[in-house]
């Protein structure tokens, strides 16, 4: 009789142990599956920020000293679906209040604003380059310095929304510049004098 106490008592406190390992071997797979679950939810954003239907690759604002109202963005947007998408308007976040954002195309060394924004060719792209068509920060007295960060958001004609990071860089030498006044100077472009568009005086 003795024996079989023991036993039972072994037998007991083995089921035990074998339910406070069970109890947290449950809460291990819990939290293991809660993890998983919030780092699926990261990726999917992740990936669903870089396939959206337009990308801007290669971006950046060329500095300026605060003594000049206005600077060009650059880089390349690109379009993976098999329609054209318009770039319908833009803003840089964190500029001073009455900073206008426009988008400008550059003809005969004359630099103008276009209604109804570039188009981005269908499973194509669409290059923002010094002495041609860019985006243009304007009515703005701060310095934007190299190494500074700006978030910019792009809006499309299919209705989506692209923001990101994209900062301010020194533009190479013999490229675009805005003179005092922010007119359109560069090597091959005609005296901005005498060709600027009268919007852009005072600038």
């Amino acid at each position: 009789m003795k024996l079989n106490r023991t036993a039972t008592a072994v037998v007991a406190g083995s089921a035990a142990i074998a339910l406070v390992l069970a109890g947290c071997s449950t809460d291990d797979s819990t939290d293991a599956t809660a993890s998983s679950a919030a780092t699926s939810t990261a990726a999917d954003g992740t990936e669903a920020e870089s396939s959206a239907a337009v990308t801007f690759q290669e971006a950046y604002i060329k500095e300026k000293p605060a003594d000049k109202g206005m600077t060009g963005i650059f880089g390349v947007l690109k379009n993976s679906t098999d329609e054209d998408i318009d770039l319908t308007g833009f803003t840089v976040e964190g500029l001073k209040e009455g900073t206008t954002f426009e988008q400008h195309a550059t003809e005969d060394g004359k630099m103008f604003k276009i209604e109804g924004g570039h188009t981005i060719p269908a499973g194509g792209e669409f290059e923002l380059a010094p002495g041609g068509a860019h985006l243009m920060i304007m009515d703005n007295d701060e310095a934007m310095e190299p190494g500074q960060q700006y978030t910019i958001v792009l809006n499309f004609s299919d209705g989506s929304t692209l923001t990101q990071e994209i900062e301010v860089r020194v533009q190479p030498a013999g490229e675009e510049d805005y003179g005092e006044d922010g007119e359109l100077s560069a090597p091959g472009h005609a005296d901005p004098d005498a060709g600027v568009d009268d919007e852009h005086a005072g600038h």
